[in-house]
């Protein structure tokens, strides 16, 4: 594919639109080494400066940034990690639901196997609570496919309950104790009875006893269930990234990958209206047991 010819497929993908660019991302496929750097660009500018590029009315990122985890391309891991540690308003207003729905994904296919910037985002009090909740996700993600890091993952989590990790109200909290669930709390029920006891997880987004009954389940089991769960919420194919997305259809059409009702964490919004972006999101934040 000639030079011009990538040019004419990026314009296409930053063009505003109703209409997800089936044909465009196939062709895309294609010629990955030749567009990869182009959407790297793309996402080191929304790091760069997320409010010119939203004033400007962009729309590649979405797809730059579908592409790229779809190639697992680890030179991608740390410019989208800084693309979604953006102030809220711009994170909703740039990528909407994706921050919930496919950043796990995303984080996870492109690190390569390391663990540690995503460590970083969790840990990272600046960053939007949602973006830390997917990067829980993720180390998951990595534990479901590599139980041999099991220990590794748990360890971390185990350090982030000091009570100074975010704020009190935050969904940081619940999200992390439902996380260790998903792995099995077994050598985690004393750190987790503690932060149950000084208040630090709210029992409106996970009651101790929902802990208790995770875990009387076989620690096997529950790994084995975690992995069936992950791979059905991860995109079935490149279009599952982002063709659900509310900019491409009506709230109430079919999502491309399947999403349990328990994951949900936010509702569908208004349809976009060509911007780019989804706007009037109301997220819930609210993770339960599977």
């Amino acid at each position: 594919m000639s030079s011009t010819d990538i040019q004419t497929l990026l314009a296409n993908f930053d063009r505003l639109s109703d209409t997800y660019m089936r044909e465009e991302v196939e062709t895309a496929l294609t010629c990955q080494d030749a567009i990869t750097p182009h959407l790297l660009a793309i996402i080191e500018s929304v790091a760069a400066n997320p409010l010119v590029y939203s004033l400007e009315g962009h729309n590649g990122h979405v797809y730059a940034a579908a592409l790229l985890s779809h190639f697992q391309e680890p030179d991608a891991h740390l410019p989208l990690i800084r693309a979604f540690s953006i102030p809220e308003e711009l994170l909703v207003e740039l990528w909407g639901d994706l921050t919930t729905e496919t950043l796990p994904t995303m984080l996870y296919r492109t690190c390569n196997g390391s663990t540690t910037a995503i460590k970083e985002l969790v840990a990272n009090r600046d960053v939007d609570q949602y973006v830390r909740c997917a990067a829980m996700e993720a180390l998951s993600y990595i534990v479901a496919f590599d139980p041999s890091r099991r220990d590794e993952v748990i360890s971390f989590f185990h350090g982030q309950f000091t009570g100074e990790e975010a704020d009190r109200e935050s969904y940081f909290w619940g999200n992390l104790a439902a996380t260790l669930c998903d792995l099995h709390p077994g050598e985690s029920m004393e750190v987790l009875r503690k932060a149950y006891t000084k208040d630090i997880i709210p029992t409106r987004f996970i009651e101790q006893r929902d802990v208790d009954e995770a875990n009387d389940k076989d620690k096997d089991a529950t790994l084995t269930a975690l992995r069936s769960w992950v791979i059905k919420r991860m995109p079935a194919d490149v279009h599952g990234y982002i063709s659900w997305f509310a900019e491409f259809q009506d709230q109430d059409a079919t999502r491309a990958f399947p999403v349990p009702d328990n994951q949900k964490k936010s509702p569908a919004g208004a349809k976009k209206t060509g911007t780019g972006k989804k706007k009037d999101k109301k997220k819930t934040g609210k993770k339960k047991q599977r």
